[in-house]
């Protein structure tokens, strides 16, 4: 560690006050007079009102037992904290590898895998893919501190990233995944620090719109692009503009978080085969409880004002990193996200492998936690010793 970056333990869980207090909530809800169950026009009632009573039931003490079991940290790095997970790797030489997630999700959505990932030996796989895993929770998100008033842009969380692993985690060298925010992170992180970042993984990035000229696969997926922010991308252009009036009530209505949160997540989630939502109910009520608890909704959304009011913070066409990147773009969502064309990925990144997939959705690493971890293994054995 170094004089800017301290790390202590960190024990997590929930005051049974607040606890308490939500449940009361969740029976007090006051849910749409009449209901609407058409999912065009946003959650529908009887599947929202079914959320509630599962939260209302939800075992918070198991959630938090086997939050405790985890080894975590408090990380101050130059005055913003952070809260870090660490899983240390089995075997010989486990190579660090940092997560980084997005939003609506947490550091919740990588749990499942943590054991694949640490321990491929004891999972069928080889022992030689090991990974010590870092999961920093973005800054405003969880246990994590507030960002300053304006939030952070992927650039500054980078740093802040960078200078955990090495000054504070004492790692040099590593390899880094990313999705949807931690993507934009993770792909800054790249340019940043080359020499120490040895590869990266993207999970369906969100890629700039490209400059003239376009080809044709570029022109179309500009088109998707625009069809839909303007059917789905509302919540996007909130977060933008005015988070502090969103935030404020649904950091006051448990009903109004979980339909927030709880749409999204079975939009962009890819299905089982019965039709239901491959993230996990337990996920999205342990991830729906994180937010409620630590009242980070309204930093949460933060990120989306910085990009917005900062120039400057995108990846630059024709300029990419040369970090090797692979790109995994993960599919199967209710409502299907648009899909870049390797090409246009070529523009900002170093592509170093491709791969689609027709399951895993906006959520891989809790969807298809035996496909990401294969994915990771494949895409950064080549930055092993």
């Amino acid at each position: 560690m170094t004089a800017d970056v301290s790390l202590t333990p960190m024990d997590v869980g929930f005051a049974p006050d607040v606890i308490r207090d939500l449940r009361q909530r969740l029976h007090r809800a006051r849910l749409p007079v009449p209901p609407d169950e058409d999912w065009s026009r946003g959650v529908a009632a009887s599947w929202l009102s079914r959320l509630l009573a599962d939260w209302a039931a939800f075992d918070v003490a198991a959630f938090s037992r086997r939050l405790a079991g985890l080894e975590q940290l408090r990380a101050d790095v130059g005055g913003q904290v952070l809260h870090v997970l660490v899983a240390a790797g089995q075997g010989h030489d486990p190579l660090p590898l940092l997560l980084g997630n997005g939003w609506p999700s947490s550091f919740c959505e990588y749990l499942d895998v943590l054991p694949l990932l640490t321990d491929p030996a004891g999972h069928g796989g080889d022992p030689a893919d090991s990974f010590t895993v870092v999961v920093p929770a973005l800054p405003g998100f969880g246990f994590s501190g507030p960002p300053p008033p304006g939030g952070l842009c992927p650039a500054d969380v980078a740093g802040l990233w960078h200078r955990l692993m090495t000054a504070g985690l004492g790692l040099p060298r590593y390899v880094a995944h990313g999705s949807d925010l931690g993507a934009g992170v993770v792909a800054q992180l790249a340019r940043a620090v080359p020499g120490s970042v040895a590869c990266v993984h993207l999970a369906t990035p969100g890629l700039p719109l490209p400059p003239e000229p376009r080809t044709a696969a570029e022109q179309a997926y500009v088109a998707e692009v625009g069809a839909w922010t303007a059917e789905e991308g509302s919540y996007a252009h909130q977060h933008a503009t005015k988070p502090s009036t969103a935030g404020a009530a649904l950091n006051d209505s448990p009903a109004g978080l979980a339909a927030w949160i709880g749409e999204k997540v079975l939009a962009w989630s890819s299905q089982t085969g019965d039709g239901r939502p491959a993230f996990p109910r337990e996920l999205l009520l342990g991830t729906l409880t994180l937010y409620w608890a630590t009242g980070t909704i309204t930093s949460s959304m933060l990120p989306y004002w910085a990009y917005r009011h900062s120039a400057g913070t995108g990846l630059l066409a024709g300029d990419p990193s040369p970090v090797p990147t692979a790109v995994s773009v993960f599919g199967g969502e209710r409502v299907p996200f648009p899909k870049p064309p390797r090409e246009l990925a070529e523009r900002y990144l170093t592509v170093s492998a491709w791969a689609e997939h027709d399951c895993g959705g906006h959520f891989p690493a809790a969807a298809e936690p035996g496909l990401f971890a294969a994915t990771l293994r494949d895409a950064f054995r080549p930055a092993r010793p």
